[in-house]
């Protein structure tokens, strides 16, 4: 976090944090210190009851503005923001036009009217700090330096990548400016969420840098490798079926965002500044969890191995893409570790070798290993042909003999749609990043005000939530 290395005197240390505070330094005095504080738009105060803009804590004002900001409002009573009189107009209207977006869309996301995103936008114009907030989360911008840091640490080379993705053409026209913007704001949970989890001392349980960029045929091959070294690292049996694989993602320290996007866009890799995380469409094919399995595990495949320069800051796999065999290699790669990852080849061939009616190869498959019914057809002839040199046509097989998800396999899988208790929460800030946010705020990290903000719920129903919200975060966070 934020905070002078520089010695301080205790005196002054008591004059920013207040005498009730103890520590010799910024950090440790902000996070026992009761104080509170308040900003707007321009400046920065101490708290008072009449305030309207959005508090803070002292250890959340110290980490957004620095020490010598907090020192200036021990002193004088408020410290100004704002750099430049441009801002933050200058810099909300430079992202939205570098996004390609209109602020009558942006508005439309936010549920907010048109007339508060041009008012942002226009200079010596003073906006409530909670509509700039919501501006500024939905463009990817750091809310919390907003109007203090020019750009507010918005990542350029994502914003330019997004405003390509609505002009190119994934097997059909360019994605809408609604998709867009939903993977913008994805992208601020995935580095707001990273940033608490940093600020919380929770690290990843299992971590990948060995890159690989094997892409030589046969690529499938490479897929199944990389897999089983995946659950190597994971400590997971060689057969074992996943039976969750929101926990694996987590055990590796990767945001995951479900929402829905309609039905061509099934699932994405972004990276926002330094930091990467997944997006699966829980629309289209993956409404069924099964096949959502899928779409998160080729993500993860993604991550985990690819070299980040083939991924850029945003890779976006439509359905068609997926399904689509031979192709783009480092696609097919994704898809072969998917698969192999599910449903490891090896555990496969046992049940060739044990059944003979192909129906129940596939149903047993799909329900063993918690895959689709295209996907288990493809794997069950690939690894007949591959690992028993047999030709097998899986792809007659009815759909009227196969099993759908079961209730546990929903359950484990989709609960933060089906089963959150808050129904109010935007399913992007779900799960992780909610239970994040909720015990930053109980050590005082962010105040509950920002929380309330973040979850667009009233802090009395975060306080009467707060067992539902952690609980069912610590099953994302992959924590006991």
């Amino acid at each position: 976090m934020g905070g002078s290395v520089m010695l301080h005197s205790s005196q002054e240390l008591d004059l920013v944090f207040g005498p009730d505070s103890s520590g010799s330094d910024p950090l440790t005095r902000a996070l026992s210190s009761t104080k509170r504080f308040v900003r707007s738009q321009t400046q920065v105060a101490e708290w008072r009851p009449e305030a309207k803009g959005l508090e803070l804590t002292p250890a959340q004002a110290l980490h957004a503005f620095d020490y010598d900001v907090l020192l200036r409002v021990a002193r004088d009573g408020s410290a100004q923001l704002i750099p430049s009189r441009t801002e933050p107009a200058r810099t909300i209207e430079e992202r939205r036009k570098e996004l390609g977006l209109t602020a009558k869309q942006i508005a439309r996301m936010i549920d907010l009217p048109e007339a508060s995103v041009v008012k942002a936008e226009t200079v010596g114009k003073v906006s409530p700090i909670r509509d700039l907030m919501r501006i500024a989360e939905a463009l990817a911008l750091d809310e919390q330096v907003l109007s203090y840091l020019p750009n507010a640490r918005g990542d350029s080379e994502l914003g330019v990548r997004l405003r390509t993705l609505s002009s190119e053409r994934h097997a059909g026209p360019g994605f809408s400016p609604s998709i867009v913007l939903k993977l913008t704001e994805a992208a601020w949970v995935i580095s707001r969420q990273s940033e608490l989890a940093r600020l919380l001392g929770v690290a990843p349980e299992v971590t990948n840098e060995s890159y690989s960029d094997d892409y030589h045929g046969p690529v499938w091959q490479r897929g199944y490798e990389l897999a089983a070294q995946t659950r190597t690292m994971l400590s997971i049996d060689d057969e074992a079926p996943i039976e969750n694989v929101r926990k694996i993602v987590a055990r590796f320290g990767l945001p995951l965002i479900e929402t829905a996007f309609g039905t061509r866009f099934a699932g994405a890799t972004i990276a926002n500044a330094d930091v990467r995380g997944i997006v699966a469409n829980t629309e289209g094919s993956n409404s069924n969890v099964w096949v959502r399995r899928m779409t998160i595990c080729h993500e993860l495949g993604h991550l985990l191995w690819d070299p980040p320069s083939r991924l850029g800051k945003l890779k976006v796999d439509t359905y068609m893409e997926l399904q689509t065999p031979g192709g783009d290699p480092v696609e097919a790669r994704a898809n072969a570790f998917a698969i192999a990852f599910l449903a490891p080849p090896r555990a496969v061939a046992r049940i060739l070798d044990d059944l003979s009616d192909k129906a129940t190869m596939v149903a047993v498959v799909m329900d063993r290993f918690g895959i689709g019914p295209g996907a288990a057809k493809h794997h069950l002839a690939n690894v007949s042909r591959e690992h028993l040199h047999r030709e097998i046509d899986f792809m007659t097989v009815s759909g009227r003999l196969l099993p759908e998800p079961s209730d546990e396999w929903n359950a484990r899988e989709d609960w933060t749609n089906a089963f959150y208790p808050i129904a109010s929460v935007p399913d992007t800030r779900r799960g992780a990043f909610a239970a994040l946010a909720v015990l930053a705020m109980e050590r005082g990290l962010v105040s509950a005000d920002t929380v309330s903000e973040w979850l667009r719920i009233a802090p009395e129903e975060v306080a009467a939530q707060r067992d539902n919200i952690v609980s069912l975060g610590e099953v994302a966070l992959s924590r006991p």
